[in-house]
């Protein structure tokens, strides 16, 4: 019964959406931004306009713009209130800084709303001449010739369909969420006890203090540049041995308990021996397969060849360049994330390191070497110079020549300029060379604001860009400034470090959304720590919470989940099924073959999968596989379903397991990080299956088949219910 009133309850929602979405349709409004020119404004009022009411479409007119308001707070309401703004492109307007002006108040509402709100019109001019940034790269383009008639149909066709930023928008940022997922997975369990765990192991009290000396007790995360992860570290380099494995009992969300190994290396070159923990992340792999595989984002996709197979390829394909964007992202979140929480302070270490000219033993060598070094001498070196940029290190000398090393753009407000020269005296105080500062009279002076940026971009290593308020007023940031600095960005590798202002209200748009923020500490100046951090090319701590939106999180779970963990176990988990039943002397029984992935809306989810009136009880496992080394099982549980029916003939079973991914979210919440709260969790969760399942099909068709993703509101709905609906439409009597 419960179950049945799910369905109808949903079919009844999506019969009241239809209609609500019919009645919207008919009062929609739309803006239209051009240039005041002459010919584009006579072209607009006397032919798009009225080509576009005959097919039904509401245009707002200027005389919407309200008498006696002030130009620009009446041009962001009226964006505000359209449905979609239609930006009519030509020589014109590219130069525009109020069309410029509208264009990111459009991208910002997308980006507020994960609704695309932009639709363009392009006259006389290319697509290549548009400005290179994603959301408009990746938006349907449509061409007006005032002797046809195609583009007022397409126009229309585009202002009325819905599209959110996800479906058109590549595979966006997916080093945040795997930072989260491994740091919530893994890391926040193993480094508070890692030191102790090895101090009190019999392998380390048999060791002389001589060779105690030369054992690190950081976990070393190693990050190489192609991102191929490896599971047997002494099988790839011949310096490196294992001696010892830690296992470590982790207490989970639930109360429920996991081992896990990690294992002490020696590394060895000519006559010296140190001794560390390390291990490959995982979840960079993620990124290899985005490469290797051209994975990008699969809501739309188009007839073309694959191999010589044929059949579909997707727009927007991740490149090597996208992958070095993103290495980057991860490098710098990882070590904010392990430097923001206490308990895990100073306990690893991030490694970035180019795999195609240093091996790995060397690497670790001289990082163990240099923590080593200054766990004797704790008093930091803070005047010795600059070194070089982690990410910079990825890449040959010849790529990265730069005139200077830092410049902090800001407006010319007062408040912005205070705060850019208390960010020049500490970087000057703490060691950075006032040489290697590009100061704002080296540049023209007059300049507007976004003409500063470029021309630092193009000289600098480093460019700090306080992004406040006053920044995002600033009329010269428009199309050809935005697309130059992007190309800068994009081809110089991540060196952008915006420093936000912390308010509510302050919605960044998409085109200035780089690398990870860092909010302004007005208080207890932390952002000039970080900053420092960053520059200067140190492991030191970055005492900051990363100012990111909760999406951009699910995005990377959802690709993280699918390409390291259900590609790898996916059919295998399920080949012991049987047997598991013979063995518990189980004969008539109902049991899909296939895996079930619960997502609880509330993201409450603990090790075992769990059902408010009892039906559901744990019954067996299957069979461990070792998809990642022989160190690391894989098994899921296999689960009882007690009928709702008395007349049930056999009885009902279903492997499955809660999506790791909904742990992490649920933890965010605790951490109040990345704006996830007890509003906000259920959009989350549901957006990660959205993600998730089209992901799953795409990306792994092969295994696809043998999964199942299972979104429910677990206030109202009952999974027992759900359940056992869905084994009896997959197994028949």
């Amino acid at each position: 019964m419960g179950f049945a009133i799910y369905v109808a309850s949903r079919l009844f929602m999506q019969f009241l959406w239809m209609l609500y979405d019919d009645s919207k349709r008919m009062a929609s409004r739309y803006f239209i931004s051009h240039s005041n020119k002459l010919e584009d404004s006579n072209l607009v009022l006397e032919v798009v306009v009225p080509k576009l009411r005959e097919k039904g479409i509401n245009i707002y007119e200027q005389d919407d713009l309200q008498a006696g308001t002030q130009v620009l707070p009446a041009i962001t309401s009226l964006v505000d209130k359209a449905d979609k703004t239609l930006l009519f492109l030509t020589e014109n307007s590219l130069g525009s800084s109020w069309c410029s002006f509208e264009m990111l108040i459009s991208l910002e509402k997308s980006q507020r709303t994960n609704r695309l709100a932009v639709v363009l019109l392009l006259h006389k001019i290319e697509e290549s001449q548009l400005p290179h940034l994603a959301v408009l790269q990746e938006t349907r383009k449509i061409y007006f010739d005032e002797e046809k008639e195609d583009w007022v149909r397409e126009v229309a066709e585009a202002l009325r369909e819905t599209k959110t930023i996800g479906d058109i928008m590549p595979a966006g940022n997916v080093a945040h969420g795997l930072v989260w997922s491994h740091y919530s997975g893994f890391l926040q369990y193993v480094l508070p006890v890692l030191e102790k765990t090895v101090q009190e192991s019999a392998w380390y009290r048999s060791l002389t203090d001589e060779v105690r000396n030369k054992v690190s007790f950081k976990l070393y995360e190693l990050v190489p540049k192609t991102c191929a992860v490896k599971y047997n570290i002494p099988n790839e380099d011949k310096n490196i041995k294992e001696v010892q494995t830690f296992k470590i009992m982790a207490v989970m969300r639930g109360g429920n308990h996991r081992e896990i190994s990690v294992t002490m290396y020696s590394i060895t070159i000519g006559q010296e021996t140190f001794y560390c923990m390390c291990e490959f992340p995982s979840v960079i792999g993620t990124m290899k397969v985005m490469e290797d595989n051209h994975l990008a984002r699969f809501s739309h996709t188009y007839p073309g060849k694959v191999g010589k197979d044929g059949g579909f390829t997707t727009a927007a394909q991740f490149t090597t360049d996208d992958k070095k964007l993103q290495l980057g992202r991860f490098y710098y979140t990882m070590n904010s994330t392990l430097n923001h929480f206490e308990k895990c302070f100073n306990t690893a270490r991030v490694l970035l390191y180019n795999d195609e000219k240093k091996v790995i033993s060397e690497v670790l060598m001289e990082a163990v070497k240099e923590d080593l070094k200054d766990e004797i001498s704790p008093e930091k070196k803070l005047k010795e110079g600059l070194f070089p940029p982690k990410v910079d290190k990825l890449e040959s000398v010849e790529e990265n020549v730069y005139d200077y090393e830092v410049f902090v753009a800001c407006t010319d407000h007062p408040e912005d300029e205070k705060r850019a020269n208390e960010i020049i005296s500490y970087l000057t105080k703490n060691g950075i060379p006032d040489s290697d500062i590009l100061h704002n009279e080296k540049l023209l002076a007059g300049t507007y604001f976004a003409d500063r940026l470029v021309a630092a971009s193009k000289q600098c290593r480093w460019f700090i860009f306080l992004l406040t308020k006053h920044a995002l007023k600033d009329e010269s940031l428009n199309f050809n400034v935005l697309s130059a600095l992007g190309d800068s960005i994009y081809n110089k590798k991540v060196r952008v470090i915006p420093v936000v202002d912390q308010c509510d209200d302050l919605h960044i748009p998409e085109a200035l959304r780089w690398i990870t923020y860092i909010p302004f500490d007005d208080q207890k100046k932390k952002h000039l720590k970080s900053l420092y951090s960053i520059v200067s090319g140190r492991d030191t701590p970055m005492e900051t919470q990363m100012i990111l939106p909760a999406g951009d999180v699910a995005n990377g779970l959802a690709w993280g989940y699918v390409t390291n963990y259900l590609r790898k176990i996916l059919p295998d988990i399920l080949k012991e099924i049987i047997p598991a039943f013979e063995r518990k002397g189980t004969a008539d029984f109902k049991c899909p073959h296939k895996l079930y992935i619960i997502i609880p809306k509330s993201c409450n989810a603990g090790h075992v999968l769990e059902d408010n009136n009892g039906r559901i009880v744990n019954f067996t496992k299957t069979a461990p596989i070792y998809p990642f080394g022989n160190k690391r099982s894989v098994i899921s549980n296999i689960y009882k379903v007690s009928s709702s029916s008395f007349f049930r003939k056999k009885e009902l079973y279903f492997v499955g397991q809660y999506a790791a991914p909904v742990t992490c979210l649920g933890e965010m919440k605790e951490w109040k990080i990345a704006g996830v709260n007890d509003d906000t969790i259920g959009l989350e969760a549901e957006r990660f299956y959205g993600i998730v399942s089209q992901l799953m099909k795409n990306a792994a068709p092969d295994q696809a088949q043998f999964c199942e993703f299972i979104y429910y509101d677990d206030t109202t709905h009952s999974l027992a219910d759900i359940m056992e609906q869905e084994i009896n439409e997959q197994c028949t009597d």
